[in-house]
């Protein structure tokens, strides 16, 4: 096996030292940007691996400075839960549909010092005895939101963060060959922003950890939705060197190795770039995914991550306990997943007479 290299690029929000994040201050509050031309962006609710291109080149972020030149369209969706905000907009003077997410920040203890300061102003919204309720006015770097912007957006894109009603799949055995197979295979699903990353042609300075064996290799790096700027929303991916593996459909008694090596190095890797311990993290796989080729997350178990409820998560070490029991568990077991109604994979099943109106 090749030697594993962790990479020393990627600094981590440690104690020690802090990532530096492009950053766009307004009155109140501080916007960090990521900006990509038909990203993938992983949304957990959603199964849309029609995406292409994952990022830019460096000189694309200069397109998004402020907000300035954007117009609201309308609103696609929001999450109470989240905090988040999906809207479709326009820039000004150009052509092409823009969707951005808003996304607020988790507060970080570090901070805590900067927030209970004299720099917070509160204003009162009322009282009652001993119980106040007020409005905290905080300067504009302790409120950062992250927006990620999709530039310029296709209607797939619309599609996926707009607001949808989802259903319920219980995929068979007969059904993945039939119906979910044949999408997967016939669909335009590029890969090209997978590869620039294998190949370290895109994002290498992103990278955190990488076992370079074809076999049981993979590259760790930060999943788009996460900052980087502090562990309380920790959200890694791990991209196996493997070309030959689209999902958990895909693993059988010979991919173990595979799979224990991305569990304990990921691990490791993990621990000693950001100091959170194992037992500290959840580490699953989506089905369906959001791209077809094999990938792991790994987030911190304190953060609520989209994705990680039943029917849509599958804890790796299940799998591969799985896969110990009975190697080829999932060729034969029936998967069940969520899907939006308006995505084309439902279509499939809904062509094949599986929903019933």
């Amino acid at each position: 096996m090749a030697e594993a290299v962790a990479k020393e690029v990627f600094t981590p929000p440690t104690k020690k030292a802090r990532t530096d994040n492009t950053t766009t201050t307004t009155n109140t509050t501080t916007t960090t940007t990521t900006t990509t031309t038909t990203q993938q962006l992983d949304d957990s609710d959603t199964v849309d691996s029609t995406t292409t291109d994952r990022l830019t080149d460096v000189s694309q972020d200069q397109l998004f400075t402020t907000f300035q030149d954007f117009e609201v369209v309308r609103v696609l969706n929001t999450n109470e839960e989240q905090k988040s905000i999906a809207v479709e907009g326009r820039l000004s003077g150009k052509e092409g549909t823009a969707v951005v997410c808003l996304q607020k920040l988790p507060f970080s203890a570090e901070k805590l010092s900067e927030i209970f300061s004299d720099a917070t102003n509160l204003k009162t919204l009322f009282r009652n005895d001993v119980y106040y309720n007020k409005l905290a006015l905080m300067p504009s770097q302790l409120n950062e939101i992250k927006a990620t912007i999709i530039y310029p957006a296709e209607e797939k894109h619309v599609l996926r963060f707009e607001k949808q009603p989802s259903s319920f799949v219980d995929e068979t055995p007969q059904l993945y060959e039939e119906i979910t197979k044949p999408f997967i295979e016939s669909s335009a699903f590029s890969k090209e922003w997978i590869y620039n990353i294998l190949e370290h042609k895109k994002e290498a300075e992103r990278i955190v950890f990488e076992d370079p064996d074809p076999d049981v290799g993979f590259i760790l790096l930060p999943d788009l939705k996460w900052t980087g700027k502090q562990v309380e929303d920790l959200y890694l991916q791990a991209i196996v060197h493997r070309k030959d593996l689209t999902s958990i459909r895909d693993l059988r008694t010979q991919h173990i190795p595979l799979l224990k090596n991305i569990l304990h190095k990921g691990m490791a890797a993990i621990k000693d770039k950001y100091s959170v311990d194992n037992h500290k993290l959840r580490i699953y796989l989506h089905y369906q995914p959001s791209f077809y080729h094999l990938h792991v997350h790994f987030t911190a178990l304190s953060f609520e991550a989209p994705g990680t409820w039943i029917g849509k998560s599958h804890l790796l070490s299940s799998v591969i306990s799985n896969l110990e029991v009975c190697g080829d568990y999932y060729i034969h077991t029936t998967l069940p997943f969520t899907i939006k109604d308006n995505h084309p994979l439902r279509a499939k099943f809904k062509a094949k007479g599986y929903f019933t109106e």
